[in-house]
This record gives structure tokens, C-alpha cells and sequence, in this order.
């Protein structure tokens, strides 16, 4: 028997975020309202294409093993 997960994007929980450094260069943390971990995305800037985010992701994870949680 094989059993589906639905994979959904993280749902940052806004009124509990926090924010170290500023926005071109900054690290933002919350937690994800749909499987309650501890989430993070940081910001970078970049010349040629300005500022640039990651996707919300899992603390403590890789950005490309955190991306979406089960829910």
C-alpha cells in the first residue's frame, strides 16, 4: 500500500517574525503556521538583479531540502 503526502510551500507566520541584519543582507525566522517547525529565509543583494530571497525553508536544513513541508 503506498500512501500520498500533499508537499504545500511554507505558510510563514508573520506576527512571529524576526529579523537579523538589514533587508539587502538580512536573515528572517518564524515558523510555519501549516507543520510548525521552526522556519528561515535570507536575503542577499546582487548587482545585476538587485535584491534577492531564498523560499522559506526549515532551520537548521539545506534551502533545497526545506522548501515545502507535508502537511
Amino acid at each position: 500500500m503506498n500512501t500520498l503526502n500533499k508537499e504545500k510551500l511554507h505558510k510563514p507566520n508573520v506576527q512571529a517574525i524576526s529579523t537579523i541584519g538589514d533587508f539587502y543582507s538580512g536573515d528572517v525566522y518564524t515558523f510555519c503556521e501549516n507543520c510548525e517547525n521552526n522556519i528561515e529565509k535570507f536575503y542577499w543583494y546582487d548587482e545585476d538583479c538587485g535584491t534577492r530571497d531564498t523560499n522559506w525553508f526549515i532551520s537548521g536544513l539545506t534551502k533545497d531540502t526545506g522548501k515545502v513541508c507535508v502537511a
